[in-house]
């Protein structure tokens, strides 16, 4: 799963931009119980979002991924500034945006 070889990149990610930005999680699991269990044992320290519908849950079916990972980086306006399927795309992503006034 690309989703979790990804999680040590977004661990790196949230300690250099923690202050900065913030992770949210939004899981298409549909078992909760092993979700949590992930989040633990990966040491998963920003919010994860999730109701066990996989893709037809109430938060996925707003943000539409298509697939795991989706990442959104979304600007201080509130506006998606842009959709990735990978984290490696994140840090020159959030960059520009951390420098707009």
């Amino acid at each position: 799963m690309q989703c979790v070889a990804e999680v040590p990149l977004l661990k790196q990610l949230n300690a250099k931009y923690g202050k900065d930005v913030v992770f949210v999680g939004i899981s298409v699991d549909t078992n909760l119980d092993r979700l949590d269990k992930f989040i633990k044992d990966k040491g998963i320290s920003w919010p994860q979002v999730g109701d066990g519908k996989e893709f037809s849950g109430a938060v996925p079916k707003l943000y539409r991924p298509n697939g795991t990972p989706t990442l959104y980086v979304v600007d201080a306006a509130g506006k998606i500034a842009a959709r990735l399927n990978s984290a490696e795309k994140i840090e020159e992503t959030v960059q520009p945006l951390l420098t707009q006034p």
